[in-house]
């Protein structure tokens, strides 16, 4: 005789399969929020990780070929590293064979918002090395070079930071900024997940506290770097 099941067992086998049913979704939940942790951390990682990469890079050729007490300024979430960024096409600040070091250019005068220079080519390779969004140190201050300026033209236009003064030394930099948004260098966004950028000089040490954010994932990094 063919025998169908009773409510009992109905009853038994529907709450068997809906414990199973339970313990697979919770499986899931599990494996996705922790797929997800994973992929938040190595977002924030990468993030620094890249910003980390273009700074030792930009500090190991800023200012080698420079005057020394001209490497670096800090000042809150803005840094500047004296040098300019290595492309395709300008190879960066070369050494002359007519021309010892150390290279820079002289102020001559100083307005409102704007500084002229007695050259943009610090090292005689004929190639401006001033550019628009570079950042600019001199002896008594540091500035961002304004977004319309023109390559090559000795009166220079500055967008923030603190105006030059006649008889200064100055020299081209590298300018790190804290936005909304994330890392900017140049203007140019280069890590969207950091939320905290602070360089200090502290004698002659750089330190930068740095740390990233993607959702609920938070990962610090501190790095020093020795000045002289």
């Amino acid at each position: 005789m063919i025998r169908g099941m009773s409510l009992v067992e109905l009853v038994i086998a529907m709450a068997c399969s809906s414990l199973l049913a339970l313990a697979l979704y919770h499986f899931h939940r599990v494996t996705a929020v922790s797929h997800g942790e994973m992929r938040d951390a190595w977002y924030c990682m990468q993030s620094l990780r890249q910003a980390t990469l273009q700074l030792n890079s930009d500090l190991v050729q800023g200012a080698c070929l420079l005057p020394q007490e001209f490497k670096v300024r800090a000042e809150g979430s803005h840094l500047f590293i004296a040098g300019i960024p290595v492309t395709s096409q300008h190879p960066g600040i070369s050494l002359s064979p007519h021309i010892p070091p150390p290279y820079y250019s002289l102020v001559v005068s100083s307005e409102a918002r704007g500084a002229s220079v007695d050259t943009t080519d610090i090292d005689g390779d004929a190639r401006p090395d001033f550019w628009a969004d570079l950042g600019m140190i001199t002896d008594s201050s540091f500035c961002v070079i304004s977004h319309a300026y023109v390559r090559g033209n000795t009166n220079l236009t500055v967008a923030a930071g603190r105006m030059p003064l006649p008889g200064d030394r100055a020299v081209p930099a590298i300018h790190y900024e804290l936005k909304g948004d994330g890392l900017y260098r140049n203007s140019q966004l280069l890590a969207e997940a950091v939320v905290h950028f602070d360089p200090q000089i502290k004698g002659q040490e750089l330190t930068l506290q740095m740390r990233s954010r993607y959702h609920e994932t938070v990962k610090d990094i501190s790095l020093s770097y020795p000045l002289h």
